[in-house]
């Protein structure tokens, strides 16, 4: 049934609906709060939950631990405040917003797999409120050891460099193990 929405899809009772790159599906209620900057503007938030047991247990492994120390990953942003499956929608600021732009929702969450982005506006439908898409986030790109950078669209227009080993020199691409092939075995 989810299949049917977009990957994060908001719909008028405020439950969501986050489907990751990855695979992994999250689901959760969100809050909608008055917007301090535009009368008549809102942001949301709320905490989501893993669907698949595997990854509930990665993720309460996650915040537990943020919950002990704090602490964040380096390769977030200096300002960065965001908790595991914590989600806020916030609009563009009205300093950057354009024509195109101006009901443009943006978040982040941070699961046990990295860093996403959310990037939703209101949908045209009467059964979706807000709809829209997800990705690795940009700081988690940054990081040389993500372990989502392959789900960034190959269009995006960031070009992955060679790896290099040790000496600068650049590595040939691994390779593929073959398949196994089907042998007949002796009676």
């Amino acid at each position: 049934m989810t299949q049917n929405y977009p990957p994060f899809a908001v719909f008028p009772d405020l439950n969501c609906i986050l489907r990751l790159p990855s695979g992994t599906e999250y689901r959760g209620k969100l809050r909608q709060h008055p917007s301090t900057e535009a009368e008549g503007e809102h942001w949301y938030e709320g905490y989501l939950r893993a669907q698949r047991k595997d990854a509930v247990t990665a993720d309460t492994t996650l915040a537990d631990r943020f919950n002990k120390d704090g602490l964040r990953p380096s390769y977030f942003h200096p300002e960065s405040n965001v908790e595991p499956l914590r989600l806020k929608l916030n609009r563009i600021p009205t300093g950057k917003r354009t024509d195109k732009n101006a009901e443009t929702l943006v978040g982040e969450i941070w699961n046990h797999e990295g860093l996403w982005t959310v990037v939703s506006s209101p949908s045209g439908s009467d059964k979706l409120h807000l709809a829209g898409n997800v990705m690795p986030s940009r700081h988690e790109l940054a990081y040389h050891e993500s372990r989502i950078k392959q789900y960034l669209e190959p269009d995006a227009g960031v070009a992955s460099a060679p790896e290099t080993n040790t000496e600068g020199e650049a590595q040939s691409p691994a390779r593929r193990a073959k398949p196994a092939r089907a042998t007949a075995r002796p009676t």
